[in-house]
């Protein structure tokens, strides 16, 4: 596997040693740098080598998990951030994915879930815990959303898929089709929902209704 540099925001200390130290056991997984807050975070951010992923917590000290993703993707767009926290609400979740978060987590989660939506993101997708998905999956369609867009059944099935977390592969497996295919539905998606990746997809498509 190809090595992860990743840094950690979380301004509970004994939950931040834990993680790093679980985190660390994992052989393709660095975790070089941790923070209490995000103000210390962007001041390594303009003098370090950037990491490739972030995990970070939305209620931080200063200034929030939200505001921290949204000022990193004017500042190094490059990095992703992965949201890791106990705050469950859709509105929360819909607030990071439009933020730029390219994945969301629960502190509930088993360190192998972490690590699965780390190498997801890092490979480009996007990652949601299972029960973060469920919350918002159980949100009645609305088929007026869905006309505005002008999307296929097709592809609100892949916007489903992804908002479960599944990568291009796993929602080719799921449906059935190409991977070549799945990615033409994306383009598809992003084109007529006007974002430009998959949690913007995701988020956009959550908040009218779609999903």
């Amino acid at each position: 596997m190809i090595p992860i540099n990743l840094w950690i925001v979380e301004d509970d200390a004994g939950y931040r040693s834990n993680l790093r130290r679980s985190l660390d056991l994992e052989e393709h997984i660095t975790c070089s740098r941790v923070f209490p807050s995000c103000i210390e975070f962007f001041e390594a951010i303009e003098t370090d080598v950037h990491p490739d992923l972030v995990l970070m917590d939305l209620g931080l000290p200063g200034m929030s998990g939200v505001e921290g993703i949204r000022k990193l993707k004017t500042v190094a767009p490059d990095v992703a951030v992965i949201v890791l926290t106990v705050f469950a609400d859709k509105e929360k979740v819909l607030q990071s994915l439009d933020a730029g978060a390219a994945g969301y987590l629960l502190k509930t989660a088993m360190p192998e879930e972490i690590v699965r939506g780390l190498q997801q993101v890092f490979l480009g997708g996007a990652a949601l815990s299972p029960s973060v998905a469920k919350v918002v999956l159980e949100e009645v369609r609305k088929p007026n959303a869905t006309e505005e867009f002008d999307l296929s059944d097709r592809e609100v099935e892949v916007l489903e898929q992804l908002a479960q977390g599944l990568s291009v592969k796993e929602i080719a497996a799921e449906l059935d089709i190409a991977r070549s295919t799945v990615a033409g539905h994306l383009e598809k998606i992003y084109g007529k929902l006007q974002v430009q990746s998959q949690s913007g997809a995701v988020a956009k498509a959550l908040r009218s209704g779609i999903i």
